[in-house]
């Protein structure tokens, strides 16, 4: 409690002691406690006081940008309490971001903003060796981080005294003209925490190049991850891989540009290897997903499909019998590919270029697809933008396959305001049975919140498709609760696609308030403009705004909105996972693992991003607001959402809970 800088709300002290006990113990905790219960301040407090006195370190790690900074500010907050001056100066943390966000050259050149992790660190490492051997050629921002002496030493002090967070300091650096990446490597050396991305902990390069900077073992090392849940998706997309018809043809334009080398001995060239891949994946596209018959029909059931199962061997199959070529001869084929790859990557290297190459992207990935495990993968065929993209995917259904790194950690702390089932989270994870799972009820008064749905309509599919009637109420009740109501509104749909819908079917005109749209490819900093102006609106007395966004995006998960900022939130339809073969794998998986398939991906999932987005209204004792459900199958989830309530008249008892202040 000595560094925890405010007054202590309910559960706040038991939370830090069930946190210290974890830590005592060397254990694991999963920790639920309700969106705003303050659980970053008390994880910092709490972790912060252990690794002072036992001599540790702590990496903070989140998912968005939005969350990291709050950490920061966080911490500023305690370093502010303090007035022993010695144990302030210990407490210092640096947030760190992808080099796509952190390097300014990849600010000043599109194609460098979008490089992967592996291709900016091979642009990066020719720029410093460039620049460490001329005056002119190379990076300058590394060029004045190595030279000027007395400039970075004025910005590791002026880090140690402002404690920025990333996207100051990223401002900062850019001013000084010296390079933010390399600072922040020096800086970590000192910091007692790291904030930094999830891929810094489970993508293996990335995480050595992190534990060498800090020149520690795990076992020095404390562990938290803020917004837990969403932690099993993230890892599932970060060991799956896939292989697009766009990818293919880039492979293509890459051997015309570079010239078109022959495998096997003569017997085929890169180009005709490529371009029967491009037929390959179409073809199964057309058999699994169109599943177009022998007179040429397309046969259609209910909504458009989008994905299949695909029978382990077929894609392999189908590439040699059609090739001609043995498994033997694939496996040297695939060396090829990468050979002639990174011959490709150097050659741009040498002009300057993002040393990306397409052919060892394919090398990678076809040697990844014949060698999975396949009981932990699902292999589909997805057809991708409208039917001009289409793909074959090894989709990982068991997030453990890469989280063996959690028990190297000293302690892990993995905590959510939407963690329920506690044991769902712990055993996707792999997670010890000893493992302490704790939920805290929110600690705000009940009655400062008001959850109402409506029995009227849905966005279940049958029922729009049977009742166009249903589209159009469920409008009303959206344009109704905007023109009705002053206070700031968020309207939350469960896809971008039934937003986009909702864009194209209404008069956006008719909402006679200023309106905010999340988009989809929104870059960060022109999302937190949106936000912060959004903001503004809900402290201008009478003058609220409505933000369109969506459930389990960057705006409805991890963003405050105190107050004014936000108290109205209409959450149109469930958020159920779509019925695809992906969703269908993964749920046959954890009904084979577990007995408990639809619970743990289909019922969990969905309560999450319900309570994620309902979170986003009582940030403290004195919020209140009203969330409202547009669909009639909101009961299905009371027992995650115990306020539940019907509304016949839904205008009217918005109306009564507001006029209640």
């Amino acid at each position: 409690m000595d560094l925890f800088p405010y007054k202590p709300r309910q559960n706040q002290k038991a939370i830090m002691g069930t946190i210290n006990t974890t830590l005592e113990s060397r254990g694991h905790l999963v920790l639920e406690s309700g969106t705003g219960s303050g659980k970053t301040i008390c994880a910092l407090s709490a972790t912060l006081a252990y690794a002072l006195e036992h001599d540790k370190k702590i990496i903070y790690i989140t998912r968005t940008n939005s969350q990291q900074q709050q950490v920061i500010t966080e911490l500023r907050s305690i370093r502010l309490h303090l007035t022993d001056e010695k144990t302030k100066e210990k407490i210092f943390g640096v947030g760190i971001q992808g080099r796509s966000n952190m390097c300014p050259m990849a600010h000043e050149d599109n194609e460098l903003s979008q490089g992967t992790s592996e291709e900016l660190s091979r642009f990066c490492a020719n720029e410093k060796k460039k620049a460490r051997s001329s005056k002119k050629n190379g990076c300058q921002y590394y060029r004045h981080f190595v030279e000027d002496k007395e400039k970075v030493k004025q910005a590791v002090q002026w880090v140690q005294n402002t404690l920025p967070t990333v996207e100051m300091f990223i401002e900062y650096c850019e001013k000084k003209n010296i390079c933010p990446y390399e600072l922040n490597k020096l800086l970590v050396r000192d910091a007692l925490v790291v904030v930094v991305p999830y891929i810094y902990v489970f993508n293996v390069t990335i995480r050595n190049m992190l534990f060498d900077w800090l020149g520690l073992s795990e076992e020095d090392m404390i562990l938290v991850i803020d917004e837990a849940h969403n932690l099993p998706d993230y890892i599932r997309d970060l060991f799956s891989s896939q292989l697009s018809v766009w990818m293919v043809r880039n492979c293509g334009y890459e051997v015309d540009q570079y010239g078109n080398p022959s495998m096997l001995d003569g017997r085929l060239s890169v180009k005709s290897f490529c371009k029967t891949l491009e037929d390959i994946i179409r073809e199964i596209r057309d058999s699994y997903v169109y599943n177009i018959l022998e007179n040429g029909l397309r046969s259609v059931n209910g909504e458009k499909k989008t994905d299949a199962f695909l029978p382990s061997h077929e894609f392999v199959t189908e590439l040699t019998s059609r090739m001609g070529i043995t498994p033997k001869q694939l496996h040297d084929i695939i060396d090829d590919l990468i050979a002639y790859g990174e011959k490709i990557q150097e050659n741009k290297q040498k002009q300057n270029k993002l040393p990306r190459s397409y052919l060892h992207k394919l090398g990678l990935f076809l040697d990844f697809w014949i060698n999975l495990a396949h009981e932990q993968y699902a292999k589909l065929i997805v057809d991708a933008a409208d039917g001009k993209n289409p793909r074959i995917e090894a989709y990982c259904l068991d997030p453990s396959v890469g989280t063996d790194i959690l028990t190297k950690f000293y302690s892990t702390i993995h905590m959510s305001g939407t963690l329920e089932p506690l044991e769902e989270y712990r055993d996707s994870l792999g997670l010890s049975p000893k493992t302490t799972l704790v939920s805290f009820p929110s600690p705000f008064p009940r009655e400062n919140r008001k959850i109402l749905y409506v029995k009227d309509v849905t966005t279940k599919y049958s029922e729009l498709v049977k009742d166009e009637g249903v589209m159009d109420r469920m409008w009303d009740y959206v344009f109704g609760i905007c023109n009705t109501f002053p206070q700031n509104t968020m309207v939350c749909f469960p896809s971008f696609n039934t937003l986009s819908m909702f864009q194209r079917n209404t008069d956006f005109s008719s909402i006679k308030r200023s309106i905010f749209l999340e988009e989809q490819q929104m870059s960060q900093s022109a999302l937190m403009d949106l936000v912060s102006d959004f903001k503004s609106h809900g402290e201008n007395e009478g003058n609220g705004a409505a933000l369109f966004s969506v459930m389990g995006g960057r705006i409805s998960e991890g963003m405050d909105f105190p107050a004014e900022q936000l108290e109205i939130v209409v959450i149109v339809g469930i958020p159920y996972p779509k019925p695809t073969a992906r969703q269908r794998g993964l749920q046959r998986y954890y009904d084979m693992k577990f007995r408990k398939g639809w619970e743990y991906t289909v019922e969990a999932p969905t309560a999450r991003k319900l309570l994620q987005t309902i979170g986003r209204l009582i940030r403290d004792e004195s919020d209140r607001g009203v969330a409202i459900l547009l669909d009639r199958r909101a009961p299905r989830f009371r027992k995650y959402i115990r306020d539940l309530e019907p509304s016949s008249h839904l205008l009217k008892d918005v109306q009564e809970f507001l006029a209640l202040r």
